[in-house]
């Protein structure tokens, strides 16, 4: 299942990502009807991890708290490899993310969708030099060039 579906995880244990994955993947069925977007719901944040970091999932939404202590490996997410992980975009306190394989020109689609047609969300694809995001995490490269202006042949 989890191949023929765009998966958007969220968390049990929080309400805000489980609305934001939500309305996200609503975005995406009407945008990328071939994604197949739907959300999932982990029973807590650190299953997130575990799915995102061994690449069983592409996508979650997580708080900003949550997505820095997984790629910091902080706390509960020390046996998670973190530093896998990328920001897709912002909202508010919360954070949609992947992982640095996740293919370019996915990435690339996913972020023009939602930045395009965010119908009422506030969100924003970070753009930093250095690839990171105001959160401190890495900023996916598709993602990035979506927001710079590169062509989607250029992601490929």
């Amino acid at each position: 299942m989890r191949e023929r579906y765009l998966m958007i995880l969220s968390s049990r244990t929080d309400p805000e990502s489980d609305l934001l994955a939500e309305h996200l993947a609503a975005i995406l069925q009407k945008v990328l009807p071939e994604a197949n977007a739907i959300v999932s719901r982990a029973p807590q944040e650190e299953r997130i991890a575990s799915l995102l970091t061994t690449g069983q999932v592409r996508l979650a939404v997580m708080s900003r708290a949550s997505a820095l202590a997984l790629f910091l490996g902080d706390g509960n997410f020390g046996d998670y490899e973190g530093k896998k992980l990328r920001v897709m975009l912002e909202m508010d306190g919360h954070l949609l993310v992947t992982v640095e394989d996740f293919p370019r020109h996915h990435a690339w689609l996913v972020a023009s969708a939602l930045a395009e047609h965010s119908e009422g969300l506030t969100v924003r694809v970070p753009d930093n030099d250095d690839t990171k995001s105001d959160a401190g995490i890495p900023t996916h490269r598709g993602a990035l060039g979506y927001l710079r202006g590169e062509p989607l042949g250029a992601q490929e």
